[in-house]
C-alpha cells in the first residue's frame, strides 16, 4: 500500500499481486467548505491527477449536493455520488465513484457517515468505504464509535477503507476551546 498526501488529504494506492491484480484508488479530503469556486477547481485538479476510483469529501459545508456540482468536481466522465448534508454551515460529505470502474452495490447515510458497499469491475473484489466527519463533541464522537465500531465487527474479514475527518483533542487548552468556555 502507498499513501501520499498531506495534512489535509490522502490518496491511498493498493495493488494486490496474485492469481489476479486489483487496483483501489481512493481520495480522501476534509475540503473545509466547497462552496468556493477555487476550492472546486483544487479539488477537480486532484481528481484529474490522481485518477481516482472513488472520492470522500468531508466538510463540504453545503446542504445540497447535486449532479452540477458532481460534473464540476469529477469531470464529465461516468460517476455516481451519495451525500449527506451540512447542518446549518458545518459538516457534510460527498462520495463520489467511477461507475465505469466501481459498480456500488448498496449507499447508507449515517450519523457522521457514509457508507458504500460495491466491487471494482475488473477484478471483481468486493469492498466497504466508509467516509467519516467525526464530530468534536464527545458523547457525540462515541455514538459515532459505538455505530462504527458494530458495523465494522459485522463485516469480518471483508475489505473495508474507513477515511475521513477525526478531530482530537491534544491538550486542555483545545478542549476548552472546543467546548466554547
Amino acid at each position: 500500500m502507498m499513501r501520499e498526501g498531506g495534512a489535509d488529504r490522502l490518496v491511498v494506492r493498493d495493488r494486490c499481486w496474485g492469481s489476479r491484480v486489483c487496483e483501489m484508488r481512493i481520495v480522501s479530503w476534509n475540503v473545509r467548505g466547497l462552496g468556493g469556486l477555487e476550492k472546486q477547481k483544487e479539488v477537480k485538479e486532484l481528481v484529474r491527477e490522481k485518477v481516482s476510483f472513488v472520492l470522500c469529501i468531508q466538510e463540504t459545508k453545503l446542504q445540497l449536493i447535486d449532479d452540477f456540482l458532481c460534473t464540476s468536481l469529477w469531470g464529465p466522465t461516468n460517476y455516481d455520488f451519495s451525500y449527506s448534508p451540512s447542518v446549518g454551515a458545518s459538516g457534510g460529505m460527498v462520495t463520489i465513484w467511477d461507475t465505469s470502474g466501481v459498480e456500488v452495490l448498496l449507499t447508507v447515510r449515517g450519523e457522521h457517515f457514509l457508507m458504500i458497499h460495491g466491487r471494482f469491475i475488473k477484478s471483481n473484489e468486493k469492498f466497504y468505504i466508509f467516509n467519516v466527519y467525526a464530530p468534536c463533541d464527545r458523547s457525540a464522537k462515541q455514538a459515532l464509535w459505538t455505530s462504527l465500531s458494530s458495523r465494522l465487527l459485522t463485516l469480518g474479514s471483508r475489505k473495508v477503507c474507513l477515511c475521513g475527518h477525526f478531530p482530537s483533542v491534544r491538550s486542555v487548552d483545545e478542549r476548552h476551546s472546543v467546548m466554547g468556555t
